[in-house]
């Protein structure tokens, strides 16, 4: 082989192998930017998600505490003493007590 050839053929060996290094680097980009976008969609879903679990454990949150408001009125009504009282006297047949029926412990 004569230099020409030898000089041609380094010369291409050599751009071949910058083609191949500047077709790594934007595949390499390429594949970082692609992964990059994935994460970010990954993360924006995830931030929808909880989003959507925070407002139905709000809402649940509200529901109960209006449960506990009711229970808590029911519970007043039923210690009534008016009703205790005519429960006693129309359905137990209790009647007040006569002062001889009182013993005061000391």
């Amino acid at each position: 082989m004569s230099k020409k050839r030898k000089k041609k053929s380094t010369k291409k060996k050599v751009a071949s192998r910058w083609r191949q290094r500047k077709l790594t680097t934007v595949v390499a980009i390429f594949l970082w930017l692609l992964l990059s976008g994935f994460g970010y969609v990954w993360c924006r879903v995830q931030v929808v998600k909880l989003g959507y679990q925070l407002s139905d454990s709000h809402q649940q949150h509200t529901r109960l505490l209006n449960d506990n408001k009711k229970l808590h009125l029911e519970l007043a009504r039923l210690k009534a003493p008016e009703r205790v009282q005519r429960i006693a006297i129309e359905q137990l047949g209790l009647k007040h007590p006569t002062k001889d029926q009182i013993v005061v412990l000391k």
